[in-house]
């Protein structure tokens, strides 16, 4: 099979020079195998490991002549050996089986699973035939055997500029169905379509990179990719093909712009978080003074709070005083004794009463020896000199 596809591309498909120079390059290839072999020529790779989408029939007449040589030999081995008649009758009868059977083979066409068989009449386009074994007239013959199945193929492109001129490497993974094989067929072959097929995304991919800036590139996504499925769909529709999918499989900037967008991101990011410390230190000092205020609000309340209760006592004190004047002078003169008494305990203190026997105006004289002499502790009265304590009338 290697060689009939080594013989069939080089030779009637696609240019000598084309196949020899670049067999491996091509994803999309058509083989030359006899019909009953088509649906293992469809599943079968080739050195390359390539599938081929389309199928020509060697035996366009489809009539198997093995069994037909069969039928023939055997019927000549028939009349010319010497043989009894019942053996001559029954080599001649099964001659004859062979010539029916191989002839009877040419009216049915086996079209595998996944493809479909392009007919033709008189060397017109007469219909497609689907999966399964048909009963063809000999008169019709099968030129191709298309396989319909999703095939995928894939597009490098590769130093595409931006529209800021960054140029990108792009891969493609398109994958496409053949829906109308008769004008496939007729219209290209597999090896020229993957040449076509190629252009036609390699232009789709320019016209989208050469629309976009270099920092939307890593952004591709899925609506980037359904343009490029309509627009590769609208040139390869002429094919009779229809794109399924359209996947980008690899999108990369020069190392050098991406090393320099990370380094902007990350100075981004940083300068981000720095704000966000700013800010946050910030929030931290309105906090503080915010509740040193509330403290100095909260004292200064307290102190007013406190000077109303002095006022109130005080009002309250001066109400009591003016109520009760005669309590309040015994209270004071209550208070006088208590010290008077306090003081007469002690031996080292003097203790003078003024006229009146106004306690208020007493002074109270503590000694304290500096250089052997007493010392006044109010007013400069120099204290008794025999350091005895004298109290005046109670």
């Amino acid at each position: 099979m290697a060689d009939d596809l080594a013989t069939d591309t080089g030779s009637a498909d696609v240019p000598a020079a084309v196949a020899a120079a670049v067999p491996g390059h091509l994803q999309l290839t058509q083989v030359r195998v006899p019909l009953e072999d088509a649906d293992v020529a469809l599943t079968t790779t080739d050195e390359y490991g390539r599938l081929p989408i389309v199928v020509l029939p060697k035996n366009t007449l489809r009539i198997q002549n093995g069994l037909v040589g069969a039928g023939f030999v055997t019927a000549i081995a028939s009349l010319i050996i010497d043989l009894e008649l019942p053996f001559r009758g029954g080599g001649l009868g099964l001659s004859a089986l062979f010539v029916i059977l191989g002839i009877f083979r040419a009216f049915i066409v086996p079209v595998p699973e996944g493809s479909q068989a392009v007919l033709l009449k008189r060397g017109r386009f007469h219909k497609t035939l689907g999966p399964g074994n048909h009963f063809v007239r000999q008169r019709v013959v099968v030129s191709h055997i298309v396989t319909t199945r999703d095939t995928p193929f894939d597009a490098p492109a590769t130093e595409i500029p931006t529209k800021d001129d960054v140029r990108t490497v792009v891969d493609l993974l398109l994958t496409f169905k053949i829906a109308e094989p008769a004008k496939f067929v007729f219209t290209v072959s597999a090896p020229d379509f993957d040449m076509v097929c190629r252009s036609a995304c390699q232009g789709a991919i320019r016209m989208l990179i050469r629309g976009k800036l270099s920092d939307e590139i890593a952004d591709l996504g899925d609506a980037d990719a359904e343009w490029l499925r309509a627009e590769i769909g609208k040139a390869l529709a002429r094919y009779g093909v229809e794109v399924v999918r359209v996947v980008l499989t690899h999108v990369q900037p020069p190392s050098e712009f991406v090393a320099s967008r990370e380094g902007r991101r990350l100075a981004t990011v940083q300068r981000a978080e720095e704000q966000e410390r700013h800010a946050l230190e910030v929030l931290r000092q309105a906090d503080r003074e915010e509740l040193d205020r509330q403290r100095i609000l909260a004292r200064r309340t307290a102190i007013e709070l406190e000077a109303a209760n002095e006022v109130a006592r005080l009002e309250r004190l001066q109400a009591r005083i003016r109520d009760f004047p005669a309590a309040m002078e015994w209270d004071v003169e209550s208070k006088h004794l208590e010290v008077a008494e306090a003081l007469a305990a002690n031996t080292r203190a003097i203790v003078q009463v003024g006229p009146g026997v106004d306690v208020a105006t007493s002074m109270l004289m503590h000694t304290a020896p500096q250089d052997g002499k007493l010392v006044a502790a109010s007013n400069g009265t120099p204290p008794p000199v025999d350091g005895s304590s004298a109290a005046g009338p109670r």
